[in-house]
């Protein structure tokens, strides 16, 4: 059984590029918006000039994390599932966004994102393996290092959400939502790189 398949590598790496780069894309387009002060999902807001870009950036980010969900199988069934949970979860925050950048979340969009958070914040703790032959990014310890950073920001970040006049929300948010992209990416291309270095040359 191959560790890592194709789909995997290109949702892996797509989901980190397409949404930090495409936030800042959208930020270019609107010199008023403060990243700092201000959430991701006020860029999708429906009194925002960005919405319909952040929107579609939400629903190519879920995608990845779908593809590396099924198609990475030597991560365990439950670390699958929550990396797909956390992928479905980018869906709900396209479907239930902000209806304007005054109002408070929805409770459909804050759902979406709080389970967002939490299962790609998990999934490593419950998706390594004992195996000692396998990469190391699959192994005990490096697993639960990693979710113990992502809940730490994460945690960090909601704090900062529950008492907006701290003022820093937006960029707590980022780094949390930053870590949770990329850490799926290094996985991944650890285990292809290792995969292909196990295989015959011809």
């Amino acid at each position: 059984m191959p560790w890592v398949r194709w789909p995997a590598v290109v949702g892996a790496i797509a989901a980190p590029i397409i949404s930090i780069f495409g936030q800042l894309i959208a930020m270019l387009t609107w010199p008023a918006y403060n990243p700092f002060t201000q959430t991701i999902s006020e860029l999708a807001a429906g009194d925002a000039p960005t919405q319909f870009w952040v929107e579609l950036i939400f629903c190519l980010t879920g995608v990845g994390f779908l593809l590396t969900a099924l198609f990475t199988p030597v991560i365990s069934k439950a670390g699958r599932a929550l990396i797909f949970i956390g992928g479905l979860a980018f869906f709900g925050v396209a479907a239930f966004p902000l209806e304007v950048m005054a109002l408070p979340s929805s409770p459909g969009h804050k759902i979406s994102a709080m389970i967002g958070f939490i299962a790609l914040a998990a999934w490593p703790l419950v998706g390594w393996r004992r195996d000692k032959s396998l990469p190391w990014v699959v192994r005990p310890l490096p697993s639960i290092v990693m979710t113990g950073v992502m809940a730490v920001f994460c945690f960090w970040f909601l704090a900062v959400w529950a008492n907006p006049q701290l003022g820093y929300v937006g960029t707590m948010e980022r780094i949390a939502a930053a870590l949770e992209s990329l850490w799926p990416m290094v996985v991944v291309l650890v285990l292809e790189r290792a995969q292909r270095r196990l295989q015959p040359t011809r």
